[in-house]
């Protein structure tokens, strides 16, 4: 059952949305050659436990980390251990937190080093871009899947792989609710946009192959032809008629409506 949420609870969630663009933040230049993913998890912990807050991940249908943190060919929820980061990698950190039982959710994908290739640029580029474009056709009153056909618009220029068996979902009381949120057009009109939505709008995509296998670890998926792949995603409301980004401190208007003591 999709659960609309008040602006009280959207405030809620923007509050845990800002502890999650700060570790994003803080973790950002952590990425260098011979650091390894479970220093990055491990810091992910404490920083949480210092703003009062916990991962969204840790414990959910078992997950072992605090983090998601997915290399080079793996798409989604890589699991950190003791592999390292060198240069060259392309890497996917996905942080869930929850704040006061309010839960936000976004990824961000990152080149370990200088001057990626045109191919990593095009594919970082192509899919960062192809999130935007969804959140900005997030609207009232009109289908979701105007969302999706804008990310597929996107990646399709880009000349990127669209992964379809991995979605956007809705977010804020629990990690993962209704509404799907495709990357590709699912076709129809339904489901219609409404105040008080909050979903993860979060667009997948490869160099290569569309397919992917999930790993002997039941977690991770790969691209199924080994294709660099990328994640972006931030979690969005839909209030007064719009999108709003709840995950990015940068985001000033966002920042203006949800972060006093007003009402909606």
């Amino acid at each position: 059952m999709l659960r609309l949420k008040s602006f009280a609870d959207i405030q809620g969630i923007w509050r845990s949305g800002q502890v999650l663009s700060r570790l994003h933040e803080a973790l950002a230049p952590m990425l260098q050659p011979g650091v390894s993913a479970l220093e990055l998890d491990d810091f992910a912990r404490g920083f949480l436990e210092r703003e009062g807050a916990k991962s969204a991940f840790l414990g959910y249908k078992g997950y072992p980390r605090q983090t998601c943190i997915s290399f080079n060919d793996e798409v989604v929820h890589g699991i950190p251990g003791q592999q390292k980061l060198k240069a060259g990698d392309v890497v996917s950190i996905d942080l869930g937190v929850d704040l006061g039982g309010y839960i936000s959710d976004s990824a961000r994908t990152y080149y370990v080093g200088d001057d990626p290739p045109a191919d990593i640029q095009r594919l970082l580029k192509g899919t960062r871009e192809s999130l935007y474009a969804g959140i900005a056709a997030l609207t009232a009153r009109q289908p979701l899947a105007n969302v999706s056909r804008a990310i597929q618009r996107v990646l399709v220029q880009h000349q990127l792989g669209i992964i379809m068996e991995l979605t956007g979902h809705g977010v804020g009381f629990s990690l993962h609710e209704e509404p799907t949120v495709y990357n590709f057009d699912p076709g129809g009109r339904r489901p219609i946009v409404q105040d008080g939505w909050v979903i993860a709008i979060e667009p997948m995509a490869s160099l290569g192959s569309t397919q992917i296998i999930l790993a002997a670890d039941n977690w991770c998926y790969r691209t199924a032809d080994a294709s660099r792949a990328a994640h972006f995603e931030h979690t969005v409301a839909c209030w007064e008629g719009r999108g709003w980004i709840l995950t990015d401190t940068q985001d000033a208007e966002a920042r203006e409506r949800f972060g006093g003591a007003g009402g909606g």
